[in-house]
């Protein structure tokens, strides 16, 4: 109790403003934090960024509430620790097996005498395009403006103060299933986290890996997690096209523990320190001890059958994102290639692999071009929550205070005492 109201009280000390955005990336094997300040420049410098092991999720969905919350709050604690500041709001990032996206089209007539498009025009064309039928548990979570197309003319990225008669709207929509949505925002309520804005991960990790040349001509956007695969499909600067497949890194791991008859702790051990996505990566062949599920015999077992074990699921994922792909598009019209990024990529070889099997470019995703960002997490597992900062700071960012007010402290009190008795 006393370390919680230590946590709440240093807040009050100091109220200076400043311009601060914070990013939550819930994932199924970790959660993510990150709080980052932006400049009058839109420079972004990160102030800290904290790591936990997720609790409560399976395959991106929240299958434990309490587990979840108790998750984002040990990650909120960290953040706060790293950084000095409190968070009481951020962007928080979402996926699940449930997610689809579908593109619409809608048109309008300009209202203006002037013929001169307002805001009020853009609202009612991008109101029009989200009006599509959905399955009573499905709700439309995001609208991404793909491009409006002022009386013909398309490609035209902010319609406000052109003049014409006619207005239309292609956008891409992602809906998801409303008790997943519903589950998150319960999660984060738990801890007294408000919600700024939930967006959906590939926009995220778009943001802190992908070039502006790239999502204009065509690149596909795989971000492999640990139990969640999402497919994402850029050209003409937007989104077209995204899918979930519900395997991830986790899926390799559990059948490496299977095969060795070992605890999945185990099996992500030797994957970790002994595994590549191919044989052909061994620069040599050793035995490898592992321990029995009981923990209590030792065998050795050749990393060249560890590699065979590891390539064979690898090879299944790597078609089932080809089959996905191919569903929507050719891979020769994407001169971008594949841009690879999460938590799963970082098997060696696995670029490698994937670019033979494909036929097409394939490079690792990094997130770049932030400033205080230690090498450490400067890895793909990190582009979604940087992401997240990305996007807060240019679509709205937060003046947080170094503190909080007497009314956040006294929230946060009612939401503990509340807990501790419930």
């Amino acid at each position: 109790m006393v370390f919680l109201f230590r946590r709440l009280c240093k807040g009050c000390v100091s109220i200076r403003k400043r311009n601060v955005v914070a990013g939550l990336d819930i994932g199924t094997s970790t959660i993510k934090a990150a709080l980052a300040e932006v400049n009058s420049r839109q420079d972004i410098n990160i102030l800290g960024i904290s790591q936990v092991k997720s609790l409560g999720l399976k395959k991106g969905n929240i299958v434990d509430i309490e587990a979840t919350a108790t998750s984002i709050y040990n990650c909120l604690i960290e953040l706060e620790r790293l950084s000095g500041i409190g968070v009481y709001s951020a962007l928080v990032g979402f996926s699940g097996a449930s997610i689809n996206v579908v593109n619409n089209r809608a048109v309008v007539a300009v209202g203006n005498p002037g013929y001169e498009i307002t805001r009020e025009d853009k609202e009612r064309v991008m109101q029009s395009a989200c009006n599509i039928v959905l399955p009573s548990d499905k709700t439309i979570i995001q609208t991404v403006a793909r491009q409006y197309i002022v009386d013909g003319y398309d490609g035209v990225k902010d319609p406000i103060g052109m003049v014409a008669t006619r207005l239309e709207a292609e956008v891409a929509i992602i809906y998801a299933a409303t008790a997943a949505i519903q589950n998150i925002q319960r999660s984060t309520a738990r801890v007294n986290l408000q919600v700024d804005k939930l967006v959906y991960n590939p926009l995220l990790v778009s943001k802190s890996v992908l070039l502006p040349a790239e999502k204009d001509m065509g690149v596909v956007l795989v971000d492999l997690g640990a139990g969640t695969t999402e497919i994402s499909i850029f050209k003409g600067g937007s989104i077209l096209y995204s899918s979930v497949l519900p395997v991830g890194d986790e899926y390799i791991t559990r059948d490496l523990a299977i095969v060795l008859k070992t605890t999945i702790e185990e099996a992500a051990r030797i994957k970790e320190k002994y595994g590549v996505a191919s044989p052909d990566f061994l620069k040599g062949d050793q035995s490898v001890a592992i321990r029995n599920i009981q923990g209590i015999e030792v065998k050795e077992v050749s990393q060249q059958v560890i590699a065979e074990i590891i390539n064979a699921r690898v090879m299944e994922i790597i078609e089932m994102i080809c089959a996905e792909i191919k569903c929507y598009i050719s891979l020769e019209s994407l001169p971008g290639g594949v841009v690879l990024s999460g938590g799963g990529t970082q098997l060696p070889g696995l670029v490698s692999v994937m670019e033979e099997y494909l036929g097409i470019p394939v490079r690792l995703g990094l997130p770049e071009n932030f400033r205080g960002l230690p090498e450490e997490f400067n890895k793909p597992q990190f582009a979604a929550v940087l992401g997240g900062v990305t996007y807060a700071a240019q679509y709205g960012g937060v003046n947080y205070q170094e503190g909080k007010t007497l009314a956040g402290f006294f929230d946060r009190i009612n939401y503990w005492l509340k807990d501790l008795f419930s």
